[in-house]
């Protein structure tokens, strides 16, 4: 297998389709994604894609047992602009 993995774009993704790490998201921005396995798993598996997220979602793979892990690339981060809140 290659050191590097292919990077996806939002266009390239689906729920249910199976990535190897959430650096392959990383060309995604202000969408939240969110990624499940099972313990015994290597892949994980992508469960949601959405621009919001709520506590339901988040509990609806935890309550499976599984391993979740949420991914939001924030566009502001990514340009290094600096964000003050008032």
């Amino acid at each position: 297998m290659s050191n590097t993995l292919q990077k996806f774009s939002l266009n390239d993704i689906k729920v249910g389709m199976t990535i190897h790490d959430k650096e392959q998201l990383s060309n995604i921005l202000d969408t939240w994604i969110i990624l499940y396995k099972k313990p015994e798993q290597i892949e994980w598996t992508i469960g949601f894609i959405g621009k919001d997220i709520d506590e339901q979602t988040d509990k609806s793979y935890r309550n499976c047992g599984n391993d979740i892990c949420p991914v939001f690339n924030d566009s502001i981060d990514i340009e290094g602009d600096i964000y003050y809140e008032e």
